[in-house]
């Protein structure tokens, strides 16, 4: 028999789905149930809709060994998040109740259900569907079916397999737990086999849950206790955080001014003011927010005014009107007189009296010679 080669390798053909499922429905925070090593939230957390991501796993050491793989990396605090976004990974079980998991709107479970005893698998569909009840639910497990396609699989695919249903057994499995607690199942999968050999479906077997009626609410909820253990928590930079965004905006403005400075040196300008670049070409230029749409607040000069930086007493005097035209410096600002505020509220750099212009300095030794 010919063997089977999985292109791209079936557990990242299992997550891009998760992951085009979350942007789909624009979750907000996500939980992925028997998170393991985590590297579906590792890639989940680029997903710009999320604002919570939670990982649960019952393997404590393996936890605390691969929590690391979430933390931030350098880059992500130079060009921080649009929204917010924390991670949590906690000690616990699928089959346990915890109200932190409530508002949870989107639960994956990736090949988690097989690795289930009998009295944990019955009470799964209670914690998961009619306690969490979150909008969203995808179960991922091993279709037996398939089974005969891979070489070597004597029973099971894993030691660890407390069961593998076939299809059928898995689609009654799905809809009556959709048919109880109010949900709408949709089946698919991922993993297909080589030409001929479709009749045994893919290889990995896919329930995808939608919440049929608006959601559940508990009256036990506030009283319910927090079982699971929080072993790792990070908050992630985000250009909601007030302080994070107007240092931004103040390196993008710095730069900007630092650009136009090396400019006029270049064009050798001399001491009474050169014009600087009319900003309508930036004006031509799309500036667009995260998602892809043109920004709400767009500053357009009057074509025909004419910008000046104006060099005086070893400084340049850079009008906030060019400074604003920088798409970047406009995308997060939002507004000409918001660019005032936040530069106005900072030492980095100097406004002049009337704060239309900042003052910065003209040669490399900051004087006039």
């Amino acid at each position: 028999m010919e063997t089977i080669t999985f292109t791209p390798p079936l557990y990242k053909q299992r997550y891009q789905l998760v992951f085009e499922l979350v942007e789909k429905y624009k979750a907000r925070k996500v939980a992925d149930l028997g998170c393991a090593e985590c590297t579906l939230l590792s890639r989940l957390k680029f997903c710009s809709c999320i604002e919570v991501l939670i990982g649960v796993d019952t393997d404590l050491e393996l936890l605390k060994e691969k929590m690391y793989r979430l933390s931030p990396l350098p880059c992500e605090y130079l060009q921080p998040r649009a929204s917010m976004l924390t991670v949590r990974l906690y000690h616990g079980s699928a089959t346990v109740k915890d109200s932190r998991m409530l508002d949870c709107d989107f639960v994956s479970c990736i090949e988690l259900i097989e690795h289930l005893d009998q009295p944990e698998l019955e009470r799964f569909p209670e914690v998961v569907f009619g306690y969490m009840n979150p909008a969203v639910v995808v179960i991922t497990t091993p279709n037996a079916d398939f089974n005969p396609l891979l070489p070597g699989i004597m029973q099971f695919r894993h030691w660890d397999h407390r069961f593998e249903w076939s299809r059928a057994e898995f689609q009654t499995w799905s809809l009556k737990i959709g048919s109880y607690y109010g949900y709408r199942v949709e089946f698919t999968g991922v993993g297909k086999g080589l030409p001929g050999t479709e009749q045994f479906g893919f290889c990995t077997q896919i329930s995808i849950f939608l919440r049929e009626f608006p959601k559940t609410t508990h009256r036990e909820a506030k009283n319910s206790e927090t079982l699971y253990k929080l072993v790792y928590e990070v908050v992630y930079p985000s250009l909601k955080d007030k302080k994070i965004l107007q240092d931004i905006v103040l390196n993008e403005v710095i730069y900007a001014a630092e650009c136009v400075r090396r400019r006029l040196i270049n064009s050798h300008c001399d001491d009474k003011g050169q014009e600087a670049e009319n900003c309508n070409q930036n004006e031509k230029k799309s500036v667009q927010t995260e998602d892809g749409k043109p920004a709400k607040a767009c500053f357009k000069p009057n074509n025909s005014e004419r910008l000046k930086v104006c060099r005086i007493d070893g400084k340049l005097h850079i009008p906030l009107i060019n400074l604003f035209c920088v798409p970047k410096v406009q995308q997060l600002s939002g507004s000409l007189q918001r660019l005032q505020e936040i530069l106005q509220a900072t030492d980095r750099v100097v406004l002049s009296a009337c704060g239309s212009s900042i003052l910065y300095p003209a040669n490399d030794n900051g004087n006039d010679d």
